[in-house]
């Protein structure tokens, strides 16, 4: 199942959150974006049941404000 998670952190917490949710497992990468979204972190996992166990370990990060998941189609 693939997926990505957009981040949105406290101010200049991007960088620490950053190189934090690029070490889960889970994550095949992750990057910094402008806009409304601070990080952009590609997921890819066996099932529903561990995105939402890696979205709610990102979510309870200090310093996220708020996640919002995509989840790939197949086809």
């Amino acid at each position: 199942m693939r997926a990505c998670i957009l981040v949105r952190t406290e101010p200049k917490e991007y960088k620490t959150i950053l190189k934090r949710i690029s070490k889960l497992s889970g994550v095949s990468f992750a990057f910094p974006a402008l806009g409304r979204t601070d990080i952009v972190a590609k997921a890819e996992v066996e099932d529903l049941k561990g995105l939402t166990e890696l979205v709610l370990s990102i979510g309870k990060m200090s310093g996220v404000v708020a996640t919002e998941t995509l989840i790939g189609m197949e086809g």
